[in-house]
């Protein structure tokens, strides 16, 4: 999923702003205080996913014409793209992937299970904090957003490639978060409260998946 282009907020005129473009202006001054090209939605406002397909467009227009709330709006988790974010984004998905975009088996799903940790590992050697936040940032993403490799690989007994994978990428999570945003080039509003958004949906997607619901994934500093 490529990250979300910057939008311009509408203008309010005198008038107070409501709480979703509240966010949205103070999204947008983030985004140019950091020079950033644009943001990734993680959590949106109606994050749940309906069984029913056939009221998806009706429900799309209520959810358009919704003057939101201030609670409403402080769902919302977002996570800012700067150009570093945006290749490594591409990088990850060649990984998670195994560089195919045809279907996924049981062999792509050892080659990550077996691979996630050197990435890991790469990228914990990078130079720079930010470097390192940002390459792990995106791989976590990766993972995440392609996990057929959650399911379908041979590595699910205890102690064996999966389990390691999943301590590996926590500890390195929770060694990361406990550096201050200013050492980890990111903003404490939108992208700190997003990572941990982004981390908090895997360990969900981890406990949700029969394979790895009794590993783990201790990410938390």
């Amino acid at each position: 999923m490529p990250p979300l282009k910057k939008q311009k907020a509408s203008p309010a005129g005198t008038a107070a702003l409501t709480p979703k473009d509240a966010y949205i202006a103070r999204l947008e001054k983030t985004i140019d205080e950091y020079r950033c090209k644009g943001s990734m939605l993680i959590v949106c406002v109606h994050n749940h996913e309906h069984d029913e397909e056939d009221d998806d467009d009706d429900d799309e227009e209520e959810h358009d014409t919704k003057e939101y709330t201030a609670e409403d709006i402080s769902r919302l988790r977002h996570i800012l793209i700067n150009d570093s974010r945006d290749k490594a984004l591409k990088k990850a998905q060649k990984f998670a992937t195994c560089g195919s975009s045809m279907m996924f088996g049981t062999s792509e799903g050892n080659q990550i299970c077996i691979g996630l940790p050197r990435e890991v590992k790469k990228a914990l050697k990078l130079k720079t904090l930010p470097e390192r936040f940002d390459t792990l940032f995106a791989l976590t993403y990766a993972i995440k957003e392609y996990d057929f490799w959650m399911n379908d690989n041979e590595c699910w007994e205890s102690g064996a490639e999966l389990e390691t994978a999943m301590k590996v990428l926590a500890k390195a999570w929770r060694d990361l978060l406990k550096r201050s945003d200013a050492e980890l080039g990111i903003d404490a509003e939108f992208t700190r409260p997003g990572i941990e958004a982004l981390l908090e949906q895997l360990e969900d997607d981890f406990k949700g998946c029969e394979p790895t619901a009794e590993f783990d994934f201790k990410w938390r500093a």
